[in-house]
């Protein structure tokens, strides 16, 4: 009898992954054809002052959350400390967090009216009060949206979406449009996804250099590599999720040495680097605050590794 209820459980769950990944690219297709004209934007969304006067040499960092991010402007803990601690150490860029990655009209989970935003906003309360078991259905809700980012069919639909939010983010927080203002994205998990996705739409619109910068990052092969000036991977001996692009997407597998990705790899476009042994999340993760020894703690090597990603335009591919 326990058996039989396990196996019947089993099979509605899994029934309702293939119902959920099946229907991903709706939300795409939906906003392509108008049918959703909600405001893609947070209702109160939280911009960073704007200290010194934007200019053509000044740097902009656009940061684009992982999977389990359900608003632009709410960001975790450890993640707005990191954010915080890297501004410190480059005063002078205007570092820009308040985006949705996983939308292609960037309308966050919690936003109103959007289809289950209810649904959604409980699930962060049960998320806020330690029940994360419900609440990684916005996990896998948003990783569904990094494969239809990473699907030939769909991608440029979500990818084009994805670049004009993007886009419209930078407006908001003073680029200077047309000037060759260099622009960074530093995509934590899918989010790297998405900005290497999104590259090729947004580099014409700014006229200027896209660098990307992927902490933990799960990529495609994806187009987007030749419309990016490099990709500085950097990853923890102890995060088995950036290996799922690599496992996921043929099209980075050695044996296709002709991919976007394998091209870039060996031209030394795309720069892997193991930052320490961490994991991808929690107080070990890239954002860790926990100390490995008495000065040190995770998210120091992460700042660390991303601050010289920033000082360099290419280096010599390492190993993936």
């Amino acid at each position: 009898m326990i058996a039989s209820t396990l196996s019947i459980i089993v099979s509605i769950s899994v029934f309702s992954l293939l119902i959920a990944a099946a229907l991903s690219p709706i939300e795409s297709l939906s906003w392509w054809a108008g049918w959703n004209d909600a405001d893609a934007a947070d209702a109160t969304p939280v911009e960073i002052e704007q200290t010194t006067p934007a200019h053509a040499d000044r740097r902009f960092i656009i940061y684009l959350s992982g999977i389990s991010t359900m608003a632009g402007h709410y960001l975790a803990d450890q993640e707005a400390r990191f954010l915080a601690t890297l501004k410190a150490h480059v005063p002078d860029a205007e570092i820009i967090s308040d985006i949705f990655p996983y939308s292609p009209s960037g309308a966050p989970l919690l936003a109103s009216p959007r289809l289950l935003d209810k649904v959604w906003r409980r699930l962060l309360a049960m998320r806020l009060k330690g029940r994360g078991a419900m609440s990684a259905l916005a996990n896998l809700r948003n990783f569904f949206q990094v494969l239809v980012s990473a699907d030939h069919r769909y991608g440029p639909i979500f990818n084009l979406g994805a670049a004009q939010v993007i886009a419209d983010a930078l407006e908001r927080h003073g680029y200077p449009k047309g000037e060759g203002a260099p622009v960074t994205i530093i995509g934590f998990s899918g989010g790297a996804q998405v900005g290497l996705g999104a590259a090729p739409f947004l580099k014409p619109a700014l006229g200027a250099p896209i660098d990307l910068i992927a902490i933990g990052g799960v990529m495609s092969s994806d187009p987007g590599i030749k419309s990016v000036r490099a990709i500085h991977r950097l990853y923890g001996a102890r995060d088995g999720v950036h290996k799922l692009g690599a496992i996921f997407f043929p099209e980075r597998w050695r044996i296709f040495s002709y991919s976007q990705w394998n091209k870039a790899r060996r031209s030394g476009k795309v720069v892997a680097k193991n930052i320490g042994a961490m994991k991808h999340s929690g107080p070990r993760g890239y954002f860790g605050l926990q100390r490995y020894d008495e000065t040190r703690r995770y998210v120091d090597d992460t700042v660390t590794a991303v601050i010289d990603a920033l000082r360099q335009k290419s280096e010599t591919a390492a190993p993936r």
